[in-house]
């Protein structure tokens, strides 16, 4: 009896719920108590339908869907090609949907290439980590994505009158706080994608790589930002020549 309450307290710190709490304050403990029960479904679940309702709820409940046609056609220059794209766009109902089961795919998908590249890693280096401990340090590592619900929702409630952008949903972006680029700039798109969330996940991933396979701090850096500075690099080359 006594050992089995002393184990109680132990068994529910390494369940997948209070994990959710902890990988915010103790990040390195928690990665280490979820090594031997890498529960990938719940934080899967919970990013996707977070990001899903988010944008349900911009398009089905919030957005004045006329003038954000018009603002999405605003940096299309040549007039017989905005009313061509005028013409071909979506209805709101089926841009709700499509936006909202979008969400769901593209965060599965997310961590499906997250999974593959840690194998491939994993391979080079004859380390013992496959596509299913990738993917489920994906899924824990995106946790801070959540915090995108209550923003986005806090956002919408304060600009009632449906005319404020899709990327307006996350206040803590690089060009939401510091350079305030409007869409059609070849830097907005990048720095839309730059965030306090995406790199808060983006430490967690590199803790949690480090604690899963015992490599050391600097190895674990170099496996997980190498493909961040390839992407944002490339990306970076492309938009200050479209800039220029």
């Amino acid at each position: 009896m006594e050992l089995t309450e002393k184990s109680a307290p132990a068994a529910a710190l390494a369940s997948p719920s209070s994990a959710l709490v902890s990988i915010f304050h103790e990040p390195s403990a928690t990665f280490a108590r979820l090594a031997a029960r890498r529960t990938t479904w719940l934080p899967v679940v919970l990013v996707a339908l977070a990001s899903s309702l988010l944008l349900l709820w911009y398009f089905l409940g919030f957005v004045d869907y006329a003038w954000f046609q018009d603002h999405m056609l605003a940096s299309v220059s040549d007039p017989a090609e905005r009313e061509q794209a005028a013409t071909m766009g979506m209805g709101q109902q089926t841009m709700g949907i499509v936006s909202g089961v979008g969400a769901l795919v593209s965060v599965v998908f997310s961590y499906a290439i997250g999974g593959l590249y840690f194998l491939i890693v994993a391979k080079v280096k004859n380390q013992d980590f496959g596509f299913r401990q990738g993917f489920s340090l994906c899924a824990w590592a995106a946790l801070p994505n959540l915090l995108l619900l209550p923003l986005g929702a806090m956002q919408m409630l304060l600009a009632a009158n449906g005319q404020m952008p899709l990327e307006a949903l996350n206040p803590l972006t690089l060009n939401q706080l510091l350079f305030h680029y409007e869409t059609g700039h070849p830097l907005a798109g990048l720095l839309e994608t730059v965030s306090v969330p995406m790199v808060w996940g983006t430490v967690l991933m590199v803790i949690g790589y480090r604690v899963w396979t015992g490599v050391s701090r600097a190895t674990a850096l170099r496996v997980v930002l190498t493909p961040y500075a390839v992407v944002y690099g490339l990306w970076l080359a492309y938009a200050l020549s479209k800039a220029a």
